[in-house]
């Protein structure tokens, strides 16, 4: 059988294996959150005022690590690209709830994943914020129906970075070099910007 990523598309991992693995992947991801200094919302909220700029380029460093290792994957065999999950892309509700998401991130300084990780390092900011994305997903699922015509509204289907430029080919590599212009670019952005905040704070 060919080492061949995902392995649960190829057969290598059964449905009950492919569950633990998701589990101990996400112990290990909190873990590594926790240790990166994002289970408590002191090093998250700061970002949004320019005033620190560490979360901003732990994130560059891991969307850079991983987009790099999905291509050499891809290019070399190890990754089947055609069997990777994407989702479908619904551009006006994901505008929407992005921007909800930026709303409640900046005035809670949690998201879900690091709140998580806050929680199982003891934050009681961090369980309110779960226990307040828990009251939303319920408050979500009992109005759906009502806006369901825009939840599923402007379906692009599984639109990527390349396709929206106009190549259809080359995708991975496309896609990859969009993903280390953007994530330089917003770190640059970020710097400068922490610079700038630092002097008014000076003066």
């Amino acid at each position: 059988m060919d080492f061949i990523f995902p392995l649960f598309t190829t057969g290598m991992f059964d449905n009950s294996v492919n569950l633990f693995m998701g589990l101990l992947i996400g112990v290990m991801f909190g873990f590594i959150l926790e240790r990166a200094g994002f289970a408590t919302s002191a090093h998250i909220a700061p970002i949004f005022y320019f005033r620190n700029v560490m979360v901003a380029k732990v994130m560059v460093s891991a969307i850079v690590t991983t987009s790099t290792l999905i291509m050499l994957g891809v290019l070399f065999g190890y990754i089947d690209y055609s069997k990777l999950f994407f989702p479908n892309t619904y551009l006006l509700p994901y505008l929407i709830g992005g921007a909800i998401f930026g709303i409640g991130m900046v005035m809670s300084g949690w998201c879900p994943g690091t709140a998580v990780a806050g929680v199982a390092t003891g934050k009681i900011d961090a369980l309110i914020f779960i226990l307040g994305a828990m009251a939303g997903m319920y408050f979500y699922f009992g109005i759906y129906d009502s806006i369901a015509d825009f939840v599923n509204s402007t379906n692009l289907g599984k639109f990527t970075i390349a396709q929206a430029l106009g190549f259809e080919k080359d995708n991975v590599k496309v896609s990859y070099l969009v993903t280390l212009i953007a994530s330089f670019g917003l770190l640059f952005f970020m710097l400068i910007m922490h610079k700038v905040a630092k002097n008014k704070g000076d003066e």
